[in-house]
């Protein structure tokens, strides 16, 4: 059972867990292209089996629509995700997390990953001493957006969604997203100093 499971399972009134839940400090943090370094991988696989990939300069959310297959590309990225154990996170992962839990917060890790890749997922977490509160694997991170106050993404589609819920949202800056008006930035260190301005929490 998830942490957020285990909540549910305290309230049998919804109104009253709904309650609960929000006025918790929520921020729903990426795994992928956010605390590891996802694309370098996923290029270089890429690559080898389908050689006219554009680098990753050129990369649009749907940079491989003339490249390669839908099925083969979900392929490559669940051989990655099974395999997340094996990778080292950035640099300033651990801080970046460290640092919301030392200010209150539940950190809630999710990715969309398919649901084989959990016990690797969950190794690479612990195995770095990557912080968190529960690790949400699905295909659909918007049903963590009523109890979140935060997102942290590299997706343009759920950085919209997000703007639209009144989240707020920042992320890393990536080709696939550097042209979408979003506050997004070159580290996780700026990324955390623009999280507390907008929560009013003060700068580092």
């Amino acid at each position: 059972m998830t942490y957020y499971e285990h909540l549910t399972a305290l309230f049998k009134d919804c109104r009253l867990q709904h309650t609960y839940l929000k006025t918790m400090k929520n921020i729903i943090v990426d795994l992928d292209n956010t605390l590891w370094d996802f694309a370098s991988v996923f290029e270089e696989r890429l690559k080898k089996a389908a050689p006219t990939i554009p680098p990753m300069t050129e990369w649009q959310w749907d940079f491989y629509k003339d490249h390669i297959g839908l099925e083969q590309l979900h392929n490559i990225i669940n051989s990655i995700h099974i395999e997340q154990d094996r990778f080292k996170p950035f640099p300033s992962a651990k801080w970046f997390l460290d640092s919301l839990f030392e200010r209150g917060f539940e950190i809630i890790i999710a990715s969309h990953r398919h649901v084989d890749s959990r016990e690797a997922t969950l190794y690479f977490l612990d195995k770095n001493d990557l912080p968190y509160t529960d690790l949400h694997i699905s295909n659909d991170k918007t049903v963590l957006f009523d109890i979140s106050d935060a997102i942290i993404d590299d997706a343009p589609i759920l950085l919209d969604e997000a703007k639209n819920k009144g989240l707020i949202r920042t992320g890393l800056r990536y080709p696939w997203n550097k042209h979408i008006e979003h506050p997004l930035f070159e580290c996780l260190e700026d990324v955390l100093q623009y999280l507390l301005q907008e929560l009013n929490l003060g700068v580092e």
